[in-house]
């Protein structure tokens, strides 16, 4: 009968034991998908096919008949007769400007699309064609331009290009650390003077 006693006596110590130590805490559980403590997966940089920003600057040339006055992109120590991706030609007799934006698919020759030109936050449609490029094996956007928004280009901080298909192709920017995500990204460095110089040559009417 003591025996008896003493057992339940160290069973209801044990018992009263168990209940004031609190229960150990369960360890961190990994977070759900979605939880705000879960980084969300950050894009990959874009990297442009090709960037002259820090490059490149713009041309003008009077050139006699046979060839028209010239305004050109050019990179480095480039010359107007091989442009870096873009280049207008004006014929003096009546004023009439041909834009050409370069680096364009080559299968494309033939066709007409319509790209859309932004300037600085202004956008507008342009309706244009694909020719072969001269010297190059690629093709050329040919659309035509005016003196109003040859200035307009001059005068912005950035201009680009968005081709028929929705891609982001051309940028050209004042500020080489601009951050655009275009194919390719060129220098608007110079614009302004070469062409004032390419509208007195052109002489638009």
């Amino acid at each position: 009968m003591i025996n008896r006693l003493a057992l339940l006596a160290a069973t209801g110590v044990m018992a009263a034991a168990c209940a004031s130590a609190p229960a150990p805490l369960a360890g961190p559980s990994a977070p759900e998908p979605g939880s705000p403590l879960i980084a969300a997966p950050t894009a990959p940089a874009f990297t442009p096919t090709l960037n002259l920003s820090a490059t490149s600057s713009w041309l003008s040339d009077e050139r006699l008949l046979p060839q028209y006055p010239i305004l050109a992109l050019v990179d480095g120590g480039g010359a107007v007769g091989a442009p870096a991706g873009f280049s207008t030609t004006c014929n003096p007799d009546n004023g009439a400007m041909t834009a050409r934006l370069g680096k364009q698919p080559a299968t494309r020759v033939g066709q007409s699309a319509t790209y859309q030109m932004r300037v600085g936050d202004k956008a507008q449609m342009i309706e244009g064609r694909f020719e072969a490029a001269p010297r190059s094996s690629d093709a050329d956007f040919v659309f035509k331009l005016d003196s109003p928004g040859l200035r307009s280009i001059a005068a912005a901080d950035q201009v680009t290009f968005q081709s028929d298909q929705g891609d982001l192709q051309w940028a050209f920017v004042k500020d080489p650390a601009a951050r655009v995500d275009a194919r390719y990204i060129a220098a608007l460095r110079n614009i302004g003077p070469a062409a004032e110089s390419y509208l007195v040559y052109c002489n638009p009417k």
